[in-house]
């Protein structure tokens, strides 16, 4: 079961890839929280969900906001911290 997920908004301004070279971590400007859980070596960092259908396609959008500094909007759930939605602003 899903928990509440909530949109966050803003910039790109980290890309990451996990020290277990699975593990997209994605950080965004104005994002305060602290404790999310997908990638607890970065706390405050969202991931991506490589089980899910569309990950190669979330991934080349969050790529490309960053290259072009645009913002985007990231929907997560809340519970698990992985990325349910993406769209660029």
């Amino acid at each position: 079961m899903n928990a509440f997920a909530d949109w966050h908004s803003g910039t790109i301004d980290m890309i990451a890839i996990g020290y277990d070279g699975k593990t997209i971590s994605i950080g965004q400007t104005g994002s305060t929280k602290e404790n999310f859980t997908c990638y607890s070596t970065w706390p405050n960092r969202f991931c991506l969900d490589r089980t899910r259908e569309s990950f190669n396609e979330e991934y080349a959008l969050l790529l490309s906001a960053k290259a072009r500094n645009k913002s985007v909007s990231i929907n997560i759930d809340e519970t698990t911290c992985f990325i349910k939605a993406v769209y660029e602003r």
